[in-house]
């Protein structure tokens, strides 16, 4: 079948879809119908539709042998993101010391100093003082370092953000921090790394079969993945019709349900759906 939609495709004037193309919708049939087949099963649930549906999308990104995927692009986030956190209590005297702090991550893109308005759930914290943030971080296999002297108090519920300008593959961030010798123990700082999300890369020739595997694992059901086949199938022969064929499976098996019933209006519901249903594939 599928060698022969894939001469159909290349032969058919009307479409005229270059080999990637072609590809990508092979590759979205595919796992459509292989998904389809899955849930033909009568024991099939919607978590092991959801994983199949996870392992095609994972297998149609093209994971690098390097870790990673070959389309899939990292990007700011709209809103606030992931980030990685480390949160020190700061011991050092200010004017005697300083305790250094490290954190490190991937994908950055910006590296934020905080000093929260708790320093836990009952206790207020107290004010740092935050020396020099150094950062090492890596670039299209480049390693770049960078300083920001900030040299002064933050109070309690204050941020500061260095913006990288870029999205880094990997940072290494320190400072240097201390506070009163009254609020020694008393006084939390924290490193906050912004991190950039990842995005299915919209030049993927499977980039519409994966957004069909999405729609499917947030809704695992027959209606769905008949909608999703149905979709592509009329893409590929405008005009054609296509079988509901997991709707149909399944109002067959609940109307054979019904009909081993013991009770006479359940057996008359299964009969009225068997008709409709065999009515409906003539």
């Amino acid at each position: 079948m599928k060698n022969l939609l894939l001469v159909f495709l290349i032969a058919s004037p009307a479409f005229a879809l270059d080999s990637s193309e072609c590809s990508g919708t092979l590759n979205h049939l595919a796992a459509l119908y292989e998904i389809r087949s899955l849930m033909m099963k009568s024991y099939t649930s919607s978590y092991d539709v959801q994983r199949l549906a996870d392992r095609r999308m994972e297998a149609l990104r093209e994971p690098l042998p390097e870790g990673g995927y070959r389309w899939v692009q990292w990007v700011r986030p709209g809103g606030d993101g992931p980030f990685v956190k480390e949160s020190v209590s700061v011991a050092a005297e200010q004017g005697s010391g300083v305790d250094n702090i490290e954190a490190d991550g991937s994908q950055v893109y910006a590296v934020r100093v905080v000093v929260p308005r708790k320093r836990s759930l009952l206790h207020a914290n107290k004010p740092v003082y935050v020396g020099t943030v150094r950062i090492a971080y890596e670039n299209d296999g480049r390693t770049r370092e960078r300083s920001e002297t900030i040299n002064q108090w933050m109070n309690p519920d204050t941020t500061r953000t260095i913006d990288l300008g870029t999205i880094a593959s990997r940072v290494q961030v320190s400072l240097g921090a201390s506070t009163a010798r009254r609020n020694r123990r008393e006084a939390v700082v924290e490193i906050h790394l912004r991190q950039a999300v990842a995005q299915d890369d919209p030049a993927n020739p499977s980039y519409s079969a994966i957004r069909a595997l999405q729609r499917v694992r947030e809704s695992p059901d027959a209606a769905t993945v008949d909608g999703e086949i149905a979709a592509i199938e009329r893409s590929v022969f405008p005009g054609s019709g296509s079988l509901e064929l997991l709707t149909i499976v399944g109002d067959l098996r609940r109307a054979d349900e019904w009909m081993s019933s013991e009770k006479p209006e359940e057996q008359e519901k299964g009969t009225k759906l068997l008709k409709e249903t065999l009515r409906r594939l003539r």
